[in-house]
């Protein structure tokens, strides 16, 4: 099992946000002596709004207490065919509302024109979440999320700001415009085969490119690794299929999508991500957690009861011979192929499995070249097994 070298590159996150600017708002945390009047005159802000943006009824603060300011806006870019109205229906705001934030007199506006919504409209990516979840969350699509913020990727970052439309564009009658991640990119013409200790910035200082060009063309998180041998686009994205949509399914099935890994599934299941995996034959599901791997993906079981279920679809002993199997993750099901043997590196204690197990996608690679051809190609028989 190969490792990548994980990079931190705290300054690129920033340039790395695709969702419209949000302007935060700012919080103040009272202290001994101070009044609404003091606190007012401070931030130049009237004791009204103070008491209106924290719902109080009368003057009473206390040390330690925090009060909101200023209120926190969502910046939306103006697309063609917008109207004030249209914009308030869809992120359930008044027209009336959106004129007095941008100190607007009359209902004029332009393409490309920005303007501050609520902090109603919006929500701020926090530890865990995905497109997938966020979606579910408020009761709309994936494709809703990425039109309202014109996101060009999937790739989210805690504290990343997001509209969040009130109303789902799949139950409008208008033609829909394809999903950003189905658009045309202008494909790379140029490759680099990664080498030993090199990482994103490395890399992009040997091209005279920026890290976040780097991260954009290979769809990377910002604190990616990279891995010796894995082949990267330099001057433009690397090729992606888009054989699955995040939402898709509501539950586990024992039938999948087959998914090229290289082309698509690298893109959709990462390191440290928790999925569930049903047996095609059984249909026993558990829980278990990527750990690694470049060409292949290297799972472990997440506890010692996901162990059990994962040893009883093996017959109670751990075997080489892979099983079809089929990943469920944020609402997609994917055609896999697992192997039964824990081997070598073991990233997770206390669930009872010593090492981690092979999970294969389509056109999955072995990690080391002394694996045996045939052992490739009985995952490459399961996969198809789990295939529909």
């Amino acid at each position: 099992m190969n490792f990548r070298k994980k990079i931190i590159l705290p300054v690129v996150i920033s340039s790395l946000l695709l969702t419209p600017a949000s302007v935060f708002g700012q919080n103040h945390t009272v202290i001994a002596g101070e009044s609404l009047f003091t606190i007012s005159r401070a931030y130049n802000v009237t004791i009204t709004n103070i008491k209106t943006l924290n719902s109080m009824n009368n003057d009473t603060i206390y040390p330690g207490q925090v009060l909101k300011i200023s209120e926190e806006y969502y910046d939306y870019t103006v697309k063609s065919g917008d109207s004030l109205w249209l914009i308030a229906q869809r992120f359930g705001i008044s027209v009336n509302t959106i004129k007095s934030i941008n100190a607007m007199t009359g209902d004029t506006i332009n393409v490309g024109q920005k303007l501050k919504l609520g902090s109603e409209a919006g929500c701020t990516v926090k530890s865990g979440d995905s497109l997938w979840l966020i979606a579910n969350r408020y009761g709309i699509s994936v494709l809703d999320i990425v039109n309202a913020n014109s996101l060009t990727s999937d790739v989210l970052n805690v504290g990343q700001p997001l509209l969040i439309p009130k109303t789902s564009t799949q139950t409008q009658t208008q033609i829909q415009p394809l999903p950003v991640s189905k658009q045309l990119l202008p494909l790379a013409t140029k490759t680099y085969t990664v080498q030993s200790g090199d990482s994103v910035s490395t890399v992009a200082a040997k091209f005279g490119l920026k890290s976040a060009d780097i991260i954009k063309y290979n769809y990377l998180a910002p604190d990616e690794w990279l891995n010796q041998g894995q082949i990267i686009s330099i001057d433009g994205y690397a090729p992606r299929n888009y054989t699955v949509t995040p939402g898709e399914s509501q539950n586990p099935e024992r039938k999948g999508k087959i998914v090229d890994w290289f082309l698509e599934g690298q893109h959709l299941i990462n390191r440290g991500d928790v999925f569930v995996i049903t047996d095609v034959s059984t249909g026993l599901s558990f829980n278990v957690k990527m750990i690694g791997g470049y060409n292949h993906i290297d799972i472990e079981t997440v506890t010692s009861v996901d162990t059990a279920t994962m040893l009883k679809v093996f017959g109670e002993n751990w075997k080489w011979e892979p099983r079809a199997v089929v990943i469920f993750k944020d609402g997609m099901n994917i055609a896999a192929s697992l192997s039964g043997m824990p081997h070598s590196f073991d990233a997770i204690s206390n669930n009872n499995m010593n090492g981690h197990c092979d999970l294969y996608l389509l056109n999955s690679k072995p990690h080391g070249s002394d694996v045996s051809i045939s052992y490739v190609q009985q995952h490459y028989q399961k996969i198809q097994e789990a295939g529909k």
